[in-house]
């Protein structure tokens, strides 16, 4: 394994940019067969969220096929663009793949598509009609839908564990998302409808803080929910995430993580996490490079990932999971068949 460090210029200003290349199979760095580029959501890694779990699947691509990779983490909205042309420009290497993670990326690759036509592009949980752009995308909704169920029927009983309860007398759960884009409001879409399956009374409290990188907003949100009767909540505002999970560890309540199994990614709240809804976003980076390396590419297409083909899964947290009550984990389990059976159609809009 080697690595390589670049130095990439955003809007004019060097900016130094942990690029991390990584080969198997073909001995040094610059003498793999295929180059692949990574640009990942606003933060870049670190955000035991969207962006790490994007990073998983490309060391996972590493280790698999005969690949190196350079990868960058966009700090502000012009970065996008910047680093599209960058690694598009680029020669040496002469990317194969430019792997694109977000919904932040649709405005800037609506253009770099087409100046870059001869360039392949991957976009992640956005979909973008270009001859050579390949999408994906995840059923959110459908994994969220799940959380949502288990949480009502939590929050319907008196149930204690690590450092969490839950309040029978409400019927009352939150969700703070990040951006209020469609990839995110599937998130609130899948859980209200879990959660009403369970007992229509059910209330879902909503707040969007306009971003995926401010805990502080996140908190702020989470403590007002918890305050007027939120049990369970739920986050789809990727590193901003960590403060809901400081508001339901300071208040004793329960929280549902999101694109990472946060109570691992995130142990320091572990003792509140009941799971975590991990979107196919590995799953999709080892995808997108299998289909370049195996000559299998194909610009203008579009790939969803549902129940049953890696569009999610959501694992127990690492510390309480065990003691959640089997009957709920075989009804999760009951309900992602009937939804990939088609018996349950999960709404994908709130």
């Amino acid at each position: 394994m080697t690595s390589r460090r670049d130095v990439l210029k955003a809007g004019g200003v060097g900016l130094t940019v942990g690029l991390a290349g990584c080969s198997t199979g073909g001995g040094g760095g610059d003498e793999a067969e295929y180059d692949i580029a990574m640009i990942y959501a606003l933060g870049g890694t670190g955000d035991e969220s969207f962006s790490d779990a994007a990073n998983a699947g490309l060391n996972r691509a590493a280790e698999e096929f005969d690949i190196s990779f350079d990868d960058a983490g966009p700090q502000s909205n012009a970065d996008f663009a910047d680093f599209q042309n960058q690694f598009a420009r680029s020669e040496d290497p002469d990317y194969d793949l430019i792997i694109c993670l977000g919904f932040e990326h649709v405005s800037p690759l609506q253009e770099n598509a087409d100046e870059y036509s001869d360039q392949n592009w991957a976009l992640l949980d956005a979909v973008l009609d270009k001859p050579n752009v390949e999408s994906w995308v995840y059923a959110a909704h459908e994994g969220s839908y799940i959380a949502g169920e288990a949480a009502a029927t939590l929050s319907s009983m008196e149930f204690s564990a690590g450092g969490g309860s839950t309040d029978p007398s409400n019927t009352t759960l939150g969700f703070v998302g990040g951006a209020e884009v469609p990839a995110v409001q599937e998130f609130e879409a899948g859980f209200r409808a879990g959660a009403q399956s369970v007992d229509e009374e059910f209330e879902l409290l909503t707040s969007y803080v306009g971003g995926f990188d401010n805990p502080g907003d996140v908190e702020e949100a989470a403590v007002s929910m918890i305050d007027s009767g939120a049990d369970v909540l739920l986050h789809g505002a990727g590193a901003g995430g960590s403060g809901l999970f400081q508001a339901c560890q300071d208040r004793g309540r329960f929280a549902f993580g999101a694109d990472s199994r946060q109570s691992e990614t995130a142990s320091d709240f572990s003792d509140i996490i009941l799971g975590s809804i991990i979107k196919g976003v590995d799953t999709s980076v080892v995808n997108a490079v299998e289909r370049v390396v195996e000559g299998e590419y194909e610009g203008g297409v579009s790939f969803e990932l549902s129940a049953g083909q890696g569009g999610f899964e959501v694992p127990w947290g690492v510390e309480i999971g065990e003691e959640i009550p089997q009957d709920i984990k075989d009804q999760a389990e009951a309900t992602k068949q009937a939804i990939a059976d088609g018996e349950i159609d999960v709404p994908s809009t709130p």
